[in-house]
């Protein structure tokens, strides 16, 4: 579960030194449920499940480094499927044990976004798109996007989506696939790589996508999310 959680949010976790507090995934336990977030400002992945998490009584919050996330993804992986893994924290440090194995890492300091804040709210706007075709299109047509901001547009239209990019010197693409879609046209515009990025771990089933207009959050999740409650917040590129 805690491997699962890992794998659905740490690609979010920022990789500019300068913003601290972005440098690590937030984990959240609570009675009979554990979180984890993480973002570099773009985008924002939360995952949730049920989970026994012993006696404890109040919600803790533990921003855990990123190396640190790769040392747990890695303690989590070493061990048997219904293996616990014991979590202690002190003032400064938090400490993850399984088996014969400890990762001890420095707890961030400092304060995480308020995700619960940024989680769309009044997204009416609705299409559903297979998770395998819509990442296969996007592999292909994402080739001739820019290095620089890897943007490919989303053109909705009634039981369509198409998909598109330019680059500057290697030209053009458009692909288009069927979508569960019966509002009015609709082009948004999103760096690929972050769409991938989610489809990396949704890839199969069905993806919902929700929008207010082509400028503010969308959120994607899985339609089948299984045991883990999944969403993806992603802001659009202004063109």
């Amino acid at each position: 579960m805690l491997a699962g959680l890992i794998d659905r949010t740490a690609f979010a976790i920022s990789k500019q030194e300068s913003r601290y507090t972005l440098n690590g995934a937030l984990l959240v336990l609570k009675p009979g449920i554990v979180e984890m977030a993480a973002t570099d400002g773009h985008r924002l992945p939360l995952a949730a499940c049920d989970a026994n998490v012993g006696t404890l009584k109040n919600e803790e919050r533990l921003l855990v480094p990123k190396r640190a996330v790769t040392g747990l993804r890695r303690l989590a992986n070493g061990q048997e499927a219904d293996s616990p893994i014991q979590v202690a924290k002190d003032d400064s440090h938090l400490f993850f044990s399984a088996g014969d194995s400890i990762l001890i890492a420095r707890n961030i300091s400092g304060q995480f976004p308020n995700y619960e804040a940024v989680l769309p709210k009044s997204n009416t706007i609705k299409a559903t798109i297979g998770a395998a075709a819509f990442g296969q299109s996007l592999r292909r047509v994402g080739l001739l996007s820019s290095e620089q901001t890897h943007a490919v547009s989303l053109a909705l239209e009634p039981s369509r989506l198409t998909l598109s990019t330019s680059g500057a010197d290697a030209g053009e693409a458009t692909e288009s696939l069927d979508a569960v879609y019966s509002g009015e046209p609709l082009r948004v515009t999103f760096n690929s790589a972050f769409l991938l990025d989610l489809l990396s771990v949704v890839k199969s089933g069905d993806v919902e996508i929700t929008l207010k207009d082509a400028q503010s959050a969308a959120e994607m999740r899985p339609v089948d999310a299984g045991e883990y409650r999944y969403r993806y917040i992603v802001m659009p590129i202004r063109m």
